[in-house]
């Protein structure tokens, strides 16, 4: 039996729209294939725009795969039946990136966690109690309502409504990106603590590098919705292969004022392409500056560099220039 929870193999997402006697086609994922396994946190990283929402969009069948395949603890999505499907979403769960829009603002706090208990079934309001005390809010709060929180309150709010049937797998997109600096760090250790005690796996969206580095075990680059570098967190760091990873994290802010400023060649320049219309062979090229002729002629896809390191780029780089 895999000890994969995730698994995706080869995953399309086309979106077709029409205008007049044109037909536009949106290719926001292409090919991406990765698994997320028992116990750890994979994080997939890239701008907006890349493809992240999409992706979590389609795990949850809000989009519909226009290839490929997605297994959740074992299971085929394709092949399962809405009665199914909704047993499954008990063992995975979803924090949203807004702690404010993502909860009913109508509803107490007791009410927003106690929803899923009262659908499938088994509520208590010690049970609920629980839920709170799991996330480090006291019963004090059951009758308040999400105005009356602040923005590092209301996220564990999510969080305590997302564990509430108890699930094997959170998907969290984004989620401390809305918060304060000291407020992401309480949160981070509470996710933290919550998967060392209840046996989690996450599946972590973001494109904050530095929370990526601190809290997940491998991590994934999306570039335009297509995987461009795989790897164990702290080798994709330390020695980035793309030339994109390489640039995301040259973008990220040194608050050192005494360590040398990084090279500003390694920053990605101009916008990313219309996924509508592509770039042909690296979808990068167009601002990598390791880019080459050849470049637009082959298409390159994911090669191993060392082990399970693997990077989808022509030239592959072997180190960060210092």
């Amino acid at each position: 039996m895999s000890d994969n929870v995730i698994e995706v193999d080869g995953l399309e997402v086309v979106f077709t729209s029409r205008r007049g006697l044109r037909t536009r086609r949106l290719r926001a994922i292409d090919g991406v294939s990765f698994a997320v396994r028992k116990g750890e946190t994979f994080g997939l990283v890239g701008e907006s725009g890349g493809g992240k929402s999409t992706l979590v969009r389609t795990l949850f069948g809000i989009n519909k795969p226009t290839a490929g395949k997605i297994e959740i603890l074992g299971q085929d999505l394709a092949t399962l039946s809405p009665r199914q499907r909704r047993a499954l979403r008990n063992r995975v769960q979803l924090v949203f990136q807004d702690p404010y829009s993502s909860l009913d603002p109508r509803m107490t706090a007791h009410d927003i966690v106690a929803e899923p208990l009262w659908i499938a079934g088994g509520y208590t309001k010690a049970r609920v109690v629980e839920l709170l005390d799991q996330v480090g809010l006291t019963s004090d709060v059951l009758q308040r309502k999400p105005a009356e929180f602040s923005g590092g309150q209301r996220q564990r709010l999510g969080i305590a409504r997302a564990l509430a049937l108890e699930p094997e797998v959170l998907v969290l997109d984004e989620p401390v990106s809305a918060l304060d600096a000291s407020v992401q760090a309480q949160v981070i250790n509470l996710l933290e603590d919550l998967q060392e005690r209840l046996d989690l796996s996450y599946l972590f969206i973001a494109h904050d590098l530095s929370v990526v580095r601190h809290l997940c075990d491998r991590v994934g680059v999306l570039h335009l919705g297509k995987l461009v570098e795989i790897g164990d967190t702290a080798t994709v760091f330390a020695a980035p292969a793309h030339p994109y990873t390489r640039a995301l994290l040259a973008a990220v802010p040194i608050p050192d004022p005494h360590q040398r400023a990084r090279d500003a060649s390694l920053l990605v320049r101009g916008e990313l392409p219309d996924a509508a219309n592509p770039p042909s062979g690296c979808t990068f090229r167009t601002r990598c500056p390791e880019a080459q002729p050849v470049c637009a002629a082959t298409e390159p896809t994911l090669s191993p560099v060392a082990g399970e390191h693997t990077v989808s780029c022509l030239f592959p780089l072997e180190r960060i220039t210092q």
